[in-house]
């Protein structure tokens, strides 16, 4: 392991995270299994120092099993009283915890993450440990770092992934160590029960700069400045609009909003600067950078990225001091080494995977781009014309990121940025000069107000047009392309093909280039349709309070069972249904029912009407006063999408060997005499082979007693329970004469 040792020992490392996250491993015996190859290493080292192979092996082995064991003890093995183990309790819980991290402000909300030390529980204190996220909705809240605090509320898990390929808030939080949420809906849920604890450090040296940071940019600058100057100084990014993120990201450009490399880099461009302005030597120079550096990544709640980047930054910096030759990926990969051993779970996070991508990419790639025949020509025949030669460099430099990261940009946001390249040309720069500006006027502001003003209007002037710049840009039709079948078996052969073009000059990779080239073209004339043609395959979607399912029918037609709820800030169609059809690259319905025209059933299918052709649509006919259904009927006519009443007795048969079967309503359960309109829900039974799937729409009591009539036609291996499982439906006579293998709520 002589050869960049940090990145053999982090790559298997990696690969014991990878076998532990997806395997089942008991980790006393993996421990146990993990010394036992170093103890053979070190006596053969002992005993005869010339057998290398076989010490290598054992420390390969080793180095598997340590990265299973570590991800174990993150995520597998937790005391009795570990917070966790009280997550499932229905009843409201006291706890008494500390605040850890510097409160992120986010639009109506601050969050705290709070370390448990005490719990009320089933009317008894238990101590306990572990964090805990604590959502606030007052503004206001003074709270701070270091702060005791009482929390009055119901104690939750976080969400998983709720349908498929969403993001998995829970995991996302776990890689942050945080086990629980509690929010806070009222002042009297949460006192401040003493203050002055954790890190002095952090309380006494860290926190008030931040505080006076965010104070400053919040009171000086307008709002939508202000949120991307908070971003790009201090990695707070809480408060930026989603419109706003969501241009950044349609753009390429979003990874100037999370601090990262770049902007450590425009931190050591800053320091070195500023502390050369005042003629200091350049050994203490660099030594005040590196302090600098240090302080900025505690600034940002030591952030992967920036740890990442002051690592990197650290170790170039003191090589240039003791006129030492650093090799970049071997520092590189120590420094994911070291977070990794920290936090394991920052392996399968999108900003750790997309930052060490992008620097990996920008020194593996950037060199050999800048050494193409035709770079090299032009940038000879200008070698001190600034104008034309910082273009060209900056271009190169993003083309090797854009390269590195594009599958996980792909993978993570569903999109191609197509103009990121251009537009980084812009934007990088627009980020570091709003940065400088804003840094010195933040710093002048206590010495001289009335220069930091100047320094102000030009943070502003720079933030104001690169805001324009993003969402003008953003806008182009050829902006972005939405991909959204791609997948890690992609990702990999992209970056085998990207390794084999790079290395063209070499006889060996033009041979194995051939042998892929071939491969790949094997795989896209054979690549058919993913889905079984032979299997029926039902998705019950998680709408919230609301009904959605999709079928997905062997002959590969589909059929939008209900669209769940729209409110004024959540659209089950658009935010859910419609992100998975996209996934799974479904862009026409060939048939969309609607049970009833309640809200919570009809919300989703006005975006699905305007954004994916729908060929028939299907529903009970009722009337209803309601501005939703309303929209629904106004689409289905000025789109001249055919629409069909349903009544019981109907069989439906477009869709063999799929049946469906209507067995309600009848008229009696539509007209105004109707006591109730979830009566008049259409109840269809699915029948396929010998599978019956049976959607019971939210009809109650009353008109399951219609249902007697039907005897055995009901049963059916799968239930939709009716009325997302309330009391007044589902009669015991009912559940008796379907007799449902599996019922979904």
């Amino acid at each position: 392991m002589t050869t960049k040792p940090a990145l053999k020992v982090l790559l298997l490392f990696a690969l014991g995270l990878i076998a532990g996250r997806y395997f089942n491993f008991p980790a006393p015996l993996v421990l146990f299994l993990s010394i036992f190859p170093l103890f053979i290493a070190f006596t053969i080292w002992y005993q005869d120092r010339g057998n290398t192979h076989i010490i290598e092996l054992c420390l390969t082995v080793s180095l598997v099993l340590l990265g299973i064991v570590r991800y174990e003890m993150a995520t597998g093995y937790f005391q009795r009283n570990h917070i966790l183990n009280y997550t499932h309790s229905r009843d409201p819980v006291a706890i008494l915890g500390r605040v850890v991290r510097y409160p992120e402000r986010r639009i109506n909300t601050i969050s705290l993450t709070v370390e448990a030390g005490e719990i009320f529980i089933n009317r008894e204190v238990k101590p306990t440990r572990g964090k805990i996220l604590v959502n606030i909705h007052d503004e206001n809240s003074n709270i701070r770092y270091g702060d005791e605090i009482i929390i009055h509320g119901k104690l939750r898990r976080p969400k998983d992934r709720r349908n498929p390929g969403e993001f998995d808030y829970r995991d996302y939080l776990l890689a942050q160590g945080i086990f629980g949420l509690i929010t806070v809906n009222h002042s009297h849920q949460i006192k401040n029960y003493s203050s002055g604890h954790g890190s002095w450090f952090l309380r006494n040296l860290v926190y008030p700069v931040k505080s006076y940071l965010d104070s400053y940019i919040n009171t000086s600058l307008p709002n939508r400045e202000a949120v991307i100057l908070r971003a790009l100084f201090i990695g707070e990014r809480g408060k930026i609009p989603l419109e706003l993120r969501d241009d950044f990201s349609k753009l390429g450009v979003i990874h100037i909003l999370a601090v990262s490399g770049l902007h450590v880099g425009f931190i050591i461009i800053i320091f070195m600067g500023i502390i050369g302005f005042f003629r200091v030597p350049y050994e203490a120079r660099v030594i005040l950078t590196l302090l600098g550096l240090v302080y900025y990544a505690f600034l940002t709640n030591l952030k992967p990225p920036v740890v990442r980047a002051s690592i990197m930054g650290g170790v170039l910096l003191l090589g240039t001091l003791l006129e030492r030759k650093t090799d970049l990926i071997n520092t590189l990969a120590l420094a994911a080494f070291i977070i990794l051993i920290i936090n394991p779970l920052e392996l399968f996070q999108s900003g750790f995977q997309l930052s060490f991508a992008a620097v990996a990419s920008i020194i593996y790639i950037y060199p050999k781009l800048r050494n193409f025949r035709y770079f090299q020509i032009f940038l000879k025949e200008n070698p001190g014309n600034v104008l034309i030669r910082y273009p060209i460099e900056l271009l190169l430099v993003s083309a090797a990121a854009f390269l590195g990261t594009l599958p996980f940009t792909i993978l993570y946001f569903d999109r191609l940025p197509q103009i990121s390249l251009l537009a980084n040309l812009l934007v990088v720069p627009l980020s570091f000069c709003s940065l400088a500006c804003g840094m010195v006027a933040s710093l002048l502001d206590l010495l001289i107000p009335a220069l930091a003003k100047l320094y102000l209007h030009a943070t502003w002037f720079f933030l104001h047009i690169l805001i324009k710049i993003v969402e003008w840009a953003s806008q182009l039709p050829l902006a972005y392309w939405e991909y959204y079948k791609f997948s890690p078996l992609l990702a990999l052969g992209y970056f085998i093909g990207l390794l084999l073009i790079f290395n063209f000059n070499s006889k060996r990779a033009r041979r194995w280039l051939l042998i892929y080239t071939l491969v790949l073209a094997n795989f896209f004339v054979w690549q058919g349709n993913t889905r079984n043609s032979n299997d029926l395959e039902v998705v019950f979607f998680d709408v919230g309070q609301g009904d959605a399912a999709l079928l997905n029918l062997p002959n590969g037609k589909t059929v939008l069972i209900d669209g769940g709820p729209r409110a004024f800030r959540y659209d089950a169609g658009k935010s859910v249904i419609a992100q998975y059809l996209k996934r799974e690259a479904i862009h026409e319905i060939d048939a969309l029912i609607l049970s009833h025209a309640d809200n919570d059933h009809l919300g989703g299918f006005p975006y699905i009407l305007r954004n994916f052709k729908v060929r028939e649509v299907w529903d009970n006919g009722q009337a209803k006063d309601s501005e939703i259904h309303d929209e629904y009927l106004s689409l289905i006519d000025s789109l001249n999408i055919k629409r069909r009443i349903l009544r019981a007795g109907d069989l439906l048969e477009d869709f063999n060997p799929v049946k469906i079967f209507v067995l309600h309503p009848t008229d009696d359960f539509l007209g105004q005499n109707s006591p109730s309109n979830n009566d008049g829900s259409l109840v269809l039974k699915v029948s396929y082979g010998e599978i019956d799937i049976l959607f019971l729409g939210d009809v109650e009591k009353n008109a399951e007693f219609n249902f007697f009539k039907y005897g055995d036609l009901l049963a059916s291996e799968v239930l939709k329970v009716g009325h997302h499982g309330s009391n007044t439906s589902s009669s015991p006579f009912l559940l008796e004469a379907i007799q449902p293998h599996y019922a979904i709520i």
